[in-house]
């Protein structure tokens, strides 16, 4: 079983037409392929064992369960039937339910799953169900919901229950993967806050860091990023020991600058902004113009670097403020049950660490933001209604 491309870029029609070989090609089931001829998620054990075959994928080298597809078997191994014997009729709102019944059924949650409906003309009116999620970078994931309490990884054929061995050294792996984004927090060189001006720092480092300089990555992100300046405010490339910083002209409080981009040869970044920049008055901090900075300054070019570093995999992200005791915030929008913090700051600063994946920052940004976002304005006592 292979892809073209990455299914989460391929358009229906191309998700069609791979289905459509795959079937009349009598491609056999494999470790990252499963044929399913019904779906169904009335009883405790249909959702179970919906939950373990994903998460079995998610546990191994990531794979793809695909419904309607009736199967038979040619020396022992699971093949599709004719086109013509398969498609189902997909009630309203199944992808939705299947996508809560996961996010009940895995801990932690299944951070990539992909579910498409594939509306192939030689079916009839019928569908194929598609569900993809890749080898996950937060495995294992356990089957908590149901009772179940336990792992499952893909076998060749089915979903198998993972041994001891193999979970401790799904969970040692995840430690050691976060512990180099860990160190890199403590140790990095994102310069010193100055002791006058409130400021922002964003730092995104991947936990699987480059192992050597990429010069002609660096390069082509460094012209990309010249052309592209931040908010259209050019500035300059600056070496320093570990990297590259970008100096935005624009004068401000950090170190003479208004913002300051800093591009590391371990393949992560720092982003410090001057946070005056999003001050309505000295005291209330603009939450809707953090999210707005995040999105088009800082997610936007981590998502360009990441692409042109080529680097892909878990990334850990830490959101700080600097310099913002008695500091309260506002956020002008609808949904969220007061417009004015309820809090204000206590402490001088305010730090938390996120966790993503260059996949989840390329396809569900909006999900990222959100979570950060979330996490910003309860600190000051603003919830979402």
């Amino acid at each position: 079983m292979s892809f073209p491309k990455d299914p989460r870029v391929m358009t229906d029609d191309e998700l069609c037409d791979w289905a459509e070989k795959l079937i009349k090609r009598r491609a056999p089931e494999s470790n990252r392929l499963d044929y399913k001829e019904n779906i169904s998620a009335e009883s405790k054990e249909d959702r179970i064992e919906l939950a373990k075959d994903v998460s079995s994928f998610a546990n191994e080298n990531g794979g793809v369960l695909l419904y309607g597809v009736p199967e038979t078997k040619e020396n022992g191994i699971p093949v599709p039937e004719d086109l013509s014997k398969c498609g189902i009729s997909i009630v309203q709102n199944l992808p939705e339910t299947i996508e809560n019944i996961l996010l009940d059924a895995a801990e932690p949650l299944l951070p990539e799953l992909q579910i498409r409906v594939l509306f192939l003309k030689e079916l009839n009116g019928k569908s194929l169900l598609m569900l993809y999620h890749p080898e996950s970078w937060n495995k294992p994931h356990m089957i908590e919901g149901y009772k179940e309490g336990r792992y499952y990884r893909r076998g060749n054929f089915r979903a198998v229950i993972m041994n001891e061995k193999e979970i401790e050294s799904a969970y040692l792996s995840r430690k050691i993967s976060r512990s180099h984004a860990d160190e890199f927090f403590k140790t990095g060189d994102f310069r010193p806050v100055p002791k006058v001006g409130s400021f922002l720092r964003f730092i995104i480092c991947p936990r699987f860091p480059l192992v050597r300089r990429e010069m002609m990555s660096e390069e082509k992100f460094k012209t990309y990023l010249e052309s592209n300046p931040p908010n259209r405010r050019p500035g300059d490339w600056i070496p320093f020991l570990d990297g590259w910083t970008f100096r935005g002209y624009p004068n401000g409080s950090f170190h003479g600058k208004q913002y300051e981009f800093r591009l590391f040869h371990n393949g992560g970044f720092c982003f410090n902004i001057d946070l005056a920049y999003f001050l309505r008055i000295q005291s209330e901090l603009m939450i809707n113009q953090i999210e707005k900075c995040l999105k088009e300054w800082v997610l936007l070019y981590a998502n360009a670097a990441f692409e042109v570093l080529g680097i892909n995999g878990p990334l850990s992200m830490q959101f700080n403020l600097f310099s913002i005791k008695a500091l309260n915030a506002k956020i002008p929008i609808d949904s969220w049950n007061a417009d004015i913090g309820l809090t204000p700051l206590e402490n001088d600063s305010l730090r938390f660490v996120e966790e993503t994946s260059t996949s989840e920052l390329r396809f569900k940004m909006d999900n990222v933001l959100m979570r950060i976002i979330d996490r910003l304005a309860s600190a000051f006592g603003i919830w979402k209604k």
